[in-house]
């Protein structure tokens, strides 16, 4: 059956208007066009316009739901997308139930201190949805990683954590919030034998990425032995049942919790680590890719920049740490990055945020030509990357 823009409009019960903005964005086409010239839509438009409701409604962004729109089967029948669908709900359900947990967690607050307390956990509550939209899959992470590989270092940033990490033969490691399980694919080669690595995330999608990166060094290196057990777990509240770690990682997310949720997180690590074990993790310090920043609120002040939420730094880090554990090492990476491509600088400045991406999209060449602006002679930008790593013991 075909349908007028205002009829397929009408059948999914939106405005023509959200019929257009989709089209506008390519994820939504006519099918043809009426001999008036008109566009028409038929029902797998349909089905896909239901879909991209469906989706937007969940808060996953127009670069998300393309990417999982390109990788839809053209086969796949309506009941398995509302399977899907129901997965999809379940999973919002879940985000709101946390939501008002936060919120009944306020009720033993003294009465001068309720609505302080509670806007500060309403406002922790969008920071945290706004990770795990960010997260749930590793797009927005491996365009994030890729800017590193014009990186001025001699040495790779895994194999330099790797070195601090004094990994041995046959212990027990588990990595706290593990994202797509990158930093194991890069050091694979020089992995000790026998190793038992847990890794966990609150990311189904990012557990995905991780499992199959998982099979791959196994793949790659079976005379290591190395085994792999992949656990969802939510590091706000963060539980396991398996103790005894000789190594407990955390990389690049301590600065995702809030204060309140790290210092409920560093008991439970402590007792989960063995007697002669350690906790490390990674931070970026306070000028952290200072010159990409100074650039962007310069020219786009409306983006929020990530990074301007966090409350620990790899400056400050000893500090919070030391009252649970005895710091070893507090090293920062010599390390900068010469930037020669404008369109990388392009998408990790739109990976920040659905905003950010629309707002720089609007006029990508005005962008990229701000950014040509700032390269040296030999046509590269210059970035100061401010990483590095604290090493704890129990």
């Amino acid at each position: 059956m075909k349908y007028t823009a205002g009829e397929l409009a009408k059948k999914l019960g939106v405005s023509a208007r959200t019929v257009r903005f989709y089209e506008e964005e390519k994820l939504l086409l006519p099918c043809g066009r009426s001999e008036a010239g008109y566009r028409v839509y038929d029902d797998y438009s349909a089905e896909r316009l239901q879909k991209i409701i469906m989706l937007r409604f969940l808060d996953y962004s127009l670069e998300q739901i393309n990417e999982m729109m390109q990788r839809e089967h053209q086969n796949i029948s309506m009941r398995e997308s509302l399977d899907e669908q129901e997965r999809l709900l379940l999973k919002k359900r879940e985000h709101i139930e946390r939501l008002l947990e936060a919120v009944r967690r306020t009720r033993n607050a003294p009465d001068e201190e309720l609505w302080d307390h509670m806007r500060s956990i309403i406002d922790l509550t969008k920071t945290r949805e706004y990770v795990i939209r960010q997260y749930s899959s590793d797009v927005n992470l491996n365009k994030r990683i890729s800017i590193h590989d014009y990186s001025t270092s001699k040495q790779g940033w895994s194999e330099w954590m790797l070195e601090r990490l004094e990994l041995k033969p046959h212990m027990k490691v588990l990595e706290i919030g593990c994202g797509n399980a990158a930093f194991w694919k890069n050091v694979a080669e020089d992995l000790p034998d026998g190793l038992k690595i847990h890794l966990t995330d609150y990311s189904d999608g990012m557990l995905e990425s991780a499992g199959r990166t998982a099979a791959e060094i196994q793949e790659a290196y079976p005379e290591k032995g190395l085994q792999f057990v992949l656990d969802k777990r939510d590091a706000t509240e963060f539980s396991y049942p398996v103790d005894g770690f000789d190594r407990i990682m955390a990389n690049h997310m301590l600065y995702h919790l809030d204060r309140e949720s790290r210092l409920r997180l560093y008991p439970k690590i402590k007792e989960l680590l063995a007697e002669q074990g350690r906790f490390s993790c990674s931070l970026i310090g306070r000028m952290h890719f200072r010159e990409l920043h100074e650039f962007v609120k310069e020219y786009y002040p409306e983006i929020k920049i990530p990074s301007a939420s966090f409350d620990i730094w790899l400056e400050s880090a000893k500090e919070e740490l030391g009252e649970y554990f005895r710091v070893t090492l507090a090293e920062e990476q010599d390390n900068d990055l010469l930037v020669p491509e404008e369109e990388m600088l392009y998408a990790y400045v739109a990976s920040y945020s659905e905003e950010a991406g629309a707002l720089i999209g609007r006029d990508k060449e005005l962008f990229l030509e701000r950014i040509r602006s700032r390269m040296n002679t030999e046509g590269c930008m210059y970035i100061h990357k401010s990483t590095g790593m604290i090493v704890c013991e129990k």
